[in-house]
């Protein structure tokens, strides 16, 4: 179980930028899609799925959904053409309450499941043959909106001023959320997860990083419940009305039978209690501090 320092270190984040080859023989076009306010409304979720590339999304007071950049496409042997950087684009899908914009190339597969779009991507990395791409996307988004942000490879996720929750997801990059409110979940593999909080949680909110740290910023006031798993990392805070809580135990039944598991979470009371912060890392620490406004 890792420990809890009263203190504040402070580190910077890397920003990672994936870039494809300095090379003549590619195609580079901006590209550019459009939610008009006809096409959701205030309890609508929207969906960024991006595979390669930046995704940086800012809350705003319009009523469309705007979304802006660059596409990138490339081969690693031979000469690319026309027919095949046709073949990649920027995409949009609504089903039920959701709206995606996504991704399409060859090798991506979309299913419903569940009341969801689900994305498969082959990569097929051995193909020397196959067309390479990149998107770097700039989005405006009604700060209103439940808004779900992902990137693969490659990229950074930053999403700013978005008050009705953020799910963020990434594999190799970093996840910043800026002046953010509502439900906050991020998860990233190879990557930092910074966020700073416009209001204080009052739902449930969590951050996992595999290889990198994880700061969060809340005000003054907050009040929550704090549980932390490392294997190599400590918490640090500046808080200062913290009080421990024993580890949680949880209950399973097998075969008519009762299990007990006590989860190694490392929690501990911040304020009066509240919803539960948890911050799961294997290589890294986390850091929860106060903001100063």
């Amino acid at each position: 179980m890792k420990t809890l320092s009263l203190c504040i270190l402070l580190f910077s984040i890397g920003l990672s930028q994936a870039q494809a080859p300095n090379s003549s023989n590619q195609i580079q076009e901006t590209v550019q899609l459009i939610f008009p306010a006809s096409e959701f409304n205030a309890n609508t979720i929207f969906s960024m799925k991006n595979i390669n590339g930046d995704v940086r999304v800012t809350g705003y007071k319009g009523d469309e959904i705007l979304i802006t950049g660059t596409k990138t496409v490339w081969k690693k042997r031979g000469d690319i053409e026309e027919s095949e950087a046709e073949k990649v684009y920027l995409a949009k899908y609504q089903f039920q309450n959701k709206i995606y914009a996504y991704i399409q190339a060859p090798g991506v597969e979309m299913r419903e499941k569940h009341g969801d779009l689900r994305f498969n991507w082959n990569s097929n990395g051995r193909d020397k043959n196959r067309v390479q791409f990149e998107f770097n996307l700039e989005l405006q988004v009604p700060f209103y909106l439940m808004s779900k942000i992902s990137t693969i490879n490659g990229g950074e996720v930053l999403v700013r001023n978005m008050r009705n929750g953020v799910s963020a997801n990434n594999v190799n990059g970093n996840i910043i959320l800026q002046e953010i409110s509502g439900e906050t979940h991020a998860n990233t593999v190879n990557g930092d997860i910074s966020v700073l909080f416009a209001e204080n949680p009052e739902t449930d909110a969590s951050f996992k990083t595999v290889n990198g740290e994880i700061e969060i910023e809340a005000l003054q006031n907050l009040s929550a419940i704090v549980t932390f798993q490392s294997l190599h990392g400590d918490l640090y805070t500046d808080f200062e009305n913290i009080h421990h809580l024993p580890n949680r135990i949880k209950q399973t039944s097998d075969e008519g039978s009762k299990k007990f598991k006590v989860e190694q979470t490392s929690p501990i009371k911040i304020g009066d209690g509240g919803p539960i912060i948890s911050f799961q890392i294997v290589n890294g620490s986390a850091f929860i501090k106060q903001r100063k406004l």
